[in-house]
C-alpha cells in the first residue's frame, strides 16, 4: 500500500510480501548494531539512502510475530519557507538570540519539514552555530553563512538529555530537537533552560493546538517543579508556537492549516496565572501581529477556495 495525499492506494499488480521476503530486506540495509537493537527492542527507526540518490525514513516493527516495514520519502531538497507558504510570522523567529519556538503537529503533519525549512532560512541569511539533536537525522544540511552541526541519538550522541546538557556548555546559537519519544519528561527542564537566555531552541512537539503543546510542556516540567515554578518558567523561556494541520486540497495535494501563538506579554500572562484555555481569545485579539487560530486558519483555506468545507 501507498499513501498520497493523505489517502491509502493499493500498489496494483505488486504480490503480497512475505515475511522470508521482509527479513531479507531488513537484513539487506541494516547494519549489525541495528538488526541487534531491532530484536531487542522489537521496533527501530532509520534513515536509508537507496541507490545513492532516494533517501527514507524506515520504521520497522513487528506485528503478530512477523516483521512490518513502512517507508517516508525524504526529498532531497529543502524547500523553503516561501515554497512552503508557512506563516509570515515565522519570520519574526529567524532572528532572535535566544527563546522556546515550539513546533506542533500530529505524526506526518510536516513539523520536521517546516523545522528543516526554518533552519535553512537561518543557514541562507544568517552566520550563526547551529546544532540539531535528532532520531534519526532525516534532511542533511550544506553549511552556507551558518555552521550547522547535526547530531543523531544513539549514534553521535548517547541521549537527547546528553545533547542538550552538552549545548548548555557550548558556544551556539540555535539548537534544533526533533520530536522527543521517549525522554520528554527527563529533559524538558533543560530544553527551558537552554532557551532562557542561552540561544534560541526549536522544539518538536506531538500536539493539535498551541494550548495541548503549553500543557504537555508543563505536565512534564511538574514533575520536578511547582506547578506556579512550572508556568513561570515555561512563561519566561516561550518565544512562540506553530501547529500544524495538513488538509486535503482541492485539485490534489494537501494543505497546511497554521496556528500561529506569538508569546507576548497577553500570552505569558495567561501562561502565569495558569488561564492558558483563553489562548484563542489573545489569538483573536492580537491577529495583527500575525497571530491566528488553528478554526480560523482552515476558515480562510475554505474562504480562498483550497479546501473543501
Amino acid at each position: 500500500m501507498m499513501r498520497i495525499n493523505d489517502q491509502l492506494f493499493p500498489m496494483s499488480g505488486e504480490s503480497i510480501a512475505t515475511s522470508e521476503i521482509l527479513n531479507k530486506s531488513i537484513e539487506s540495509f541494516l547494519s549489525k548494531e541495528e538488526q541487534a537493537k531491532l530484536q531487542e527492542k522489537k521496533e527501530i527507526i532509520s534513515v536509508k539512502v537507496f541507490n545513492g540518490n532516494f533517501r527514507f525514513r524506515i520504521n520497522i516493527f513487528y506485528q503478530k510475530d512477523l516483521p512490518a516495514l513502512s517507508f517516508h520519502y525524504i526529498p532531497n531538497a529543502i524547500k523553503s519557507m516561501a515554497e512552503l507558504n508557512l506563516p509570515k510570522a515565522l519570520y519574526n523567529f529567524v532572528n532572535l538570540n535566544y527563546g522556546l519556538l515550539v513546533i506542533a503537529g500530529p505524526y506526518s503533519s510536516g513539523k520536521t519539514t517546516t523545522a528543516v525549512s526554518f533552519i535553512e532560512e537561518i543557514n541562507n541569511t544568517n552566520a550563526r552555530h547551529i546544532i540539531t539533536i535528532e532520531d534519526p537525522i532525516e534532511s542533511l544540511f550544506v553549511n552556507k553563512k551558518s555552521i550547522i552541526e547535526q547530531r543523531q541519538v544513539g549514534r553521535d550522541v548517547k541521549s537527547v538529555k546528553q545533547g542538550v546538557n552538552y549545548c548548555m556548555e557550548e558556544d551556539v546559537d540555535l539548537v534544533y530537537i526533533g520530536e522527543i519519544r521517549r525522554e520528554f519528561s527527563d529533559v524538558i527542564s533543560l530544553v527551558l533552560e537552554l532557551s532562557s537566555g542561552n540561544c534560541l531552541v526549536v522544539l518538536e512537539v506531538n500536539a493539535d493546538s498551541s494550548v495541548r503543546a503549553a500543557e504537555k510542556i508543563l505536565a512534564s516540567l511538574e514533575n520536578k517543579l511547582s506547578s506556579q515554578a512550572a508556568r513561570y518558567f515555561l512563561a519566561d523561556a516561550l518565544s512562540g508556537i506553530v501547529v500544524h494541520k495538513l488538509l486535503p486540497r482541492r485539485g490534489g495535494g494537501m494543505a497546511l492549516a497554521a496556528e500561529v501563538l506569538l508569546a507576548n506579554p497577553a500570552i505569558k500572562s495567561l501562561i502565569r496565572e495558569n488561564k492558558i484555555y483563553q489562548f484563542a481569545n489573545v489569538m483573536q485579539t492580537f491577529r495583527g501581529e500575525g497571530m491566528i487560530s488553528m478554526d480560523k486558519a482552515i476558515e480562510e483555506l475554505v474562504k480562498s477556495g483550497d479546501v473543501k468545507q
